[in-house]
């Protein structure tokens, strides 16, 4: 069975903020390989193009006030549409066990012209094709539909949440001054987790730092398939430019499977004029469905009934 993309596309378009369409959005996002790292320049592009809402000057970042006001004084609190304009700086070589990990993982987007028949696509291990779990920093890219996404920074004792979109997913970065995990997996250290394990602190009043370390290896960091060990340390740093502007610097130290640590995310961030988020979700039952009926190639043993 061939992909209809137009149809596919207007799919998009018409329901992006329906729950029983949003696997078919992340399918059109995986189509285009533009949507990844997959650019020379490392710039992410979305793949769809919708006409601006009044007060808008590009998809999803509303027209602000020029000049802003001053940004408050550590406060991220609200909602934010991101990631834009973002940036990854090149991949490090990696460690033999990175290799051997990365050559195991077989994304939608590499060699799709040639390993795949016209409309279809390639076979693919992505575990997010049955809507496991992002994982911690894959959900930061914000890939679905158009990779563009919601953020929001709330609060709870002792901690930050920030609430992503994407998925609907949470994490809590802690306040108090624990320390994060020197190992995970082994006797008498705790279990890996997706999202891992985070704590924050602010330098000066407009930069918070989150460190996030004990990682679920199970999740890629990347659309790519890239991996990240649990062994690994990445750093978060939103500085909060102005009233309506959050710049994001993303870095991964991970010797276990690079031979270097590196910025794999620049990004920028905007208030959000409504507040309110789009629920964007992978729904199992229709993820296998999609799998049995589109993905594999020419449809073998697709069970088209349904």
């Amino acid at each position: 069975m061939k992909c209809d993309m137009d149809g596919l596309i207007r799919g998009v378009r018409d329901n992006r903020f329906k729950a029983g369409t949003a696997f078919v959005a992340l399918a059109a996002a995986f189509i285009f390989p533009m949507l990844t790292q997959a650019q020379q320049d490392g710039t992410y592009v979305s793949p769809i193009q919708r006409s601006l809402q009044p007060g808008y000057v590009s998809e999803g970042v509303p027209k602000m006030p020029n000049p802003p006001g001053p940004a408050p004084k550590r406060d991220l609190s609200g909602a934010w549409v991101g990631p834009q304009n973002t940036k990854v700086d090149p991949v490090p070589p990696m460690t033999p066990a990175g290799q051997a990990r990365f050559k195991l993982n077989k994304p939608y987007l590499r060699g799709v012209s040639a390993s795949a028949p016209a409309g279809t696509l390639p076979p693919s291990n992505d575990p997010f094709i049955t809507c496991d779990p992002l994982g911690f920093p894959r959900d930061l890219f914000a890939h679905a539909v158009s990779s563009r996404g919601g953020v929001l920074f709330g609060s709870a004792p002792n901690r930050t949440i920030i609430n992503y979109e994407q998925q609907r997913v949470w994490r809590e970065i802690w306040l108090d001054g624990r320390k994060l995990p020197v190992k995970v997996d082994v006797e008498g250290a705790p279990d890996s987790r997706y999202y891992g394990y985070s704590v924050g602190h602010w330098e000066n009043d407009n930069i918070f730092v989150i460190e996030t370390t004990g990682l679920d290896e199970r999740a890629w960091l990347d659309e790519l398939g890239h991996p990240r060990s649990s062994s690994a340390h990445l750093e978060e740093r939103y500085t909060r430019v102005d009233q309506y502007n959050l710049e994001l610097v993303a870095t991964l130290d991970d010797p276990k499977f690079y031979t270097k640590p590196w910025i794999f995310m620049r990004a920028h961030f905007y208030w959000m004029k409504s507040q309110e988020f789009a629920e964007t979700l992978c729904v199992p039952s229709e993820a296998l469905e999609y799998q049995d009926t589109l993905a594999r190639p020419s449809g073998i043993d697709a069970d088209t009934s349904k």
